[in-house]
């Protein structure tokens, strides 16, 4: 883990982060929507899954070592 020496700092390292993958978070969206499932019905879970799809530019996002 990195330690920033000032908030100028951890907010420089923000910036440069890339911006996510709209495509592929709206491409698990639309996934999501065709499982046999309720809409919803798995709450926060399914927010955290677009996250993730966007995050990693990936519609089926991975989660390899969880914690």
């Amino acid at each position: 883990m990195t330690a920033f020496a000032s908030i100028a700092d951890f907010e420089a390292a923000l910036a440069d982060l890339p911006d996510p993958d709209f495509g592929a978070r709206d491409a698990a969206g639309a996934r999501q929507a065709m499982l046999t499932k309720p809409a919803g019905s798995l709450g926060r879970l399914e927010d955290i899954a677009l996250f993730f799809a966007g995050w990693q530019g990936r519609e089926c996002p991975r989660i390899d070592r969880g914690r």
